[in-house]
């Protein structure tokens, strides 16, 4: 949109005889706090270095809303910027997590510093992986820390939503 436009918008608005009370939309009584909360978005952080993790991740849950809230996705491409952007954005619930990133353990590194160092026990880790050999060794090490394991390429779309569903609970004392 140009300068033009909106400043053409903002003369309609305000010559049409608006009134101000227009402008404004309040809670009304019977509203609940649930009903605002439903409508934050899950932050989710998808760690990967390939870039068409990223889109097809994306792609693969545009419009999806898990209990009742929508997804807005966070993007680091190896382990360090996903250390950066937990460390930015405290209010992520999910992390995505690939493991061969920078390292052959990158991501397993960053589940001790999620755990270890940032201290974050509520953030949920799933760790999706192209190396499901690597996977069965580690899983048995990081199995406490971690929340869930999946594989790239047997993950459907219906199954990263119920993956989703399973990990994002409300807090109870929302539901």
């Amino acid at each position: 949109m140009t300068f033009i436009s909106i400043q053409n918008a903002f003369n309609q608005l305000f010559s049409s005889g608006s009134n101000d009370d227009d402008l404004v939309n309040f809670l009304d009584d019977d509203e609940s706090i649930a009903d605002l909360v439903s409508i934050k978005p899950w932050k989710i952080l998808v760690t990967d270095d390939d870039q068409t993790v990223h889109d097809s991740t994306v792609l693969a849950l545009n419009g999806v809303k898990i209990h009742g809230r929508p997804i807005q996705f966070l993007h680091a491409f190896s382990a360090s910027e996903g250390r950066e952007m937990l460390v930015e954005n405290p209010e992520i619930a999910l992390i995505l997590l690939d493991v061969v990133m920078e390292t052959v353990d990158a991501g397993f590194r960053l589940v001790d510093v999620i755990r270890e160092e940032l201290k974050l026990k509520d953030l949920r880790i799933v760790i999706r992986t192209g190396q499901p050999g690597g996977v069965h060794t580690a899983h048995e090490a990081y199995r406490a820390s971690v929340d869930a394991f999946t594989i790239k390429s047997k993950i459907t779309r219906s199954a990263l939503i119920e993956v989703l569903e399973e990990m994002l609970k409300p807090p109870a004392t929302l539901q």
